[in-house]
């Protein structure tokens, strides 16, 4: 198994990569394929695609931002393999940042609620901590589709928390360079103010 560019696959195994994608991701957190490849896409293969990764560095940073991690079967160890990959593809970064949807979200059910805790728990396995950020969604939606953060030291197994000035810079971060939401937006205000972080 190995990690390629997903620009350098043949149209077949793109086409599966598209499935993989689309099985894993609810219409609602789907950004269009293509401009997927705008971004560093990466594919998990075999003979052929087993997973994706799709991510963005953030700013000068030092951090880069998960925006899509998927496998194509659960159950396999691919999910941890693709992991293992992406954290050895991005030796000279130090933290990585994604957003995973909120287990206590108002009005899903008993399996969803199930399915986001394991991802949740799936991450901090792997030395991922989650981040005490409250308020946070993503822009352009509503309070009703909250959202938590999650982030990992890519020098270190295990990450340390993180809080303070280092949990509002990380929030500003995402909010920056993931999003393109300045500082003084209302959105990026809000949240800060719900985490009990300093509005500047």
């Amino acid at each position: 198994m190995k990690l390629v560019p997903a620009g350098s696959l043949p149209a077949s195994h793109l086409d599966r990569v598209r499935e993989i994608y689309e099985d894993g991701f609810g219409e609602r957190l789907r950004a269009p394929f293509d401009d997927l490849l705008a971004d560093r896409a990466l594919v998990l293969v075999d003979d052929a695609p087993l997973g994706l990764a799709v991510l963005r560095e953030l700013g000068p940073t030092g951090w880069v931002f998960l925006r899509y991690f998927v496998v194509g079967e659960r159950g396999r160890g691919l999910g941890e393999r693709l992991w293992t990959e992406i954290r050895r593809e991005l030796a000279g970064f130090t933290r990585i940042v994604y957003d995973v949807e909120d287990p206590g979200e108002d009005g899903i059910d008993d399996a969803e609620r199930t399915t986001r805790d394991r991802r949740i728990a799936f991450y901090l396995r792997l030395g991922a901590v989650l981040l005490p950020i409250t308020g946070y969604h993503q822009p352009g939606e509503d309070d009703s589709h909250p959202m938590r953060l999650m982030a990992a030291d890519l020098t270190r197994p295990r990450t340390a928390p993180i809080t303070g000035d280092d949990l509002r810079g990380t929030l500003l971060a995402v909010y920056r360079y993931r999003y393109g939401l300045a500082d003084a937006d209302p959105l990026v205000k809000h949240t800060l103010r719900s985490t009990g972080l300093v509005v500047s």
